[in-house]
């Protein structure tokens, strides 16, 4: 690879903590998106256990 894509013209010091914080940011939404969506699913296998008396 050329050495210039890494160096970026002296923005290297903006994009790679940009790059940093986006997968940063990407992996904690992942975690917080599993977390709440096991959440989720053992509520509504809770809820499909009760029987509702109308």
């Amino acid at each position: 690879m050329n050495e210039s894509f890494w160096i970026m013209q002296g923005y290297e010091i903006y994009i790679w903590p940009s790059y940093v914080l986006t997968l940063l940011s990407l992996g904690l939404l992942f975690v917080h998106s599993t977390k709440q969506s096991q959440k989720a699913k053992k509520l509504l296998k809770q809820l499909s256990k009760t029987k509702f008396k109308f």
